[in-house]
């Protein structure tokens, strides 16, 4: 699990204190959708956005070859155990790393790669134990190691962003099929009230032409959020300086007002 330790000079019986513009300096979001509509190169757009550049992914997917012909500058740290993830976590929360934006791609693989590590350390333990059947007690494990990790780099000082592919779910009541994050348990529906900005990441074809979306705000069949209150439903061809742009514009403006006085 990650072990998160907060030390500030600014804390009232241990608890952070920020004031509201302070809080808002950073974007933290989660993009998910089928593979393929361009989640990574979404999140790797962040390096085109001088404010949230350096660009780290730390990816346990495998899948940032889509980033090369988009956003080269972009730097990776292949992370395949959780110890790997903690020492990762461990030099980001010491602050001495120059990045701006840490992009996790993705949650999906990250909550598996989190339980096989788990299986493997109890079949050490028990070697009876059958290493592809997790009980109860290790998928309450898993769920909390994956909310920890969420909260933990989410409260980093910088811009975060997560991926994770969709899962469909159809209620038994209203047959209504709904999009949401391919998170088991009781993650799927929980992670998405850790960030500020949830979006549902799709295609369709125009005229001929693949088109890219992202909805921003939740429907019947797709789960999705702003608190910004300030995206557009839906953006096409999102890129991350469109939604830096939009959920953040007065927040910048507002920081140059304050140094000019």
């Amino acid at each position: 699990m990650i072990n998160v330790t907060v030390l500030t000079e600014r804390n009232l019986g241990g608890l952070t204190i920020e004031t509201v513009v302070e809080r808002l300096r950073y974007i933290n979001a989660l993009f998910y959708g089928p593979p393929g509509v361009g989640k990574t190169v979404l999140a790797g757009s962040a390096d085109a956005v001088p404010e949230m550049r350096p660009v780290l992914f730390i990816d346990v997917e495998g899948g940032t070859m889509s980033l090369r012909n988009f956003y080269p500058e972009v730097d990776v740290v292949r992370v395949q155990t959780w110890q790997d993830m903690q020492k990762v976590y461990d030099a980001l929360y010491d602050g001495d790393h120059g990045y701006s934006t840490v992009v996790l791609d993705s949650l999906t693989e990250i909550q598996k790669f989190s339980m096989y590590n788990i299986m493997r350390a109890l079949v050490r333990k028990e070697p009876d134990r059958d290493p592809d059947i997790p009980g109860m007690r290790e998928w309450g494990k898993n769920i909390e190691q994956i909310r920890a990790l969420v909260r933990a780099f989410r409260d980093l000082p910088v811009h975060t962003i997560f991926t994770a592919l969709v899962a469909i779910d159809k209620d038994s009541k209203t047959g209504i099929s709904q999009a949401r994050p391919s998170l088991s348990g009781k993650l799927s529906a929980e992670v998405g009230g850790f960030v500020d900005i949830v979006g549902y990441t799709y295609t369709k074809v125009i005229e001929g032409q693949i088109e890219r979306f992202i909805l921003t705000q939740g429907t019947d069949r797709q789960i999705a959020k702003d608190r910004s209150g300030r995206l557009p439903q839906v953006i096409e061809s999102p890129t991350m300086e469109k939604i830096y742009t939009y959920a953040m514009t007065d927040q910048v403006e507002a920081s140059t007002d304050e140094g000019e006085e």
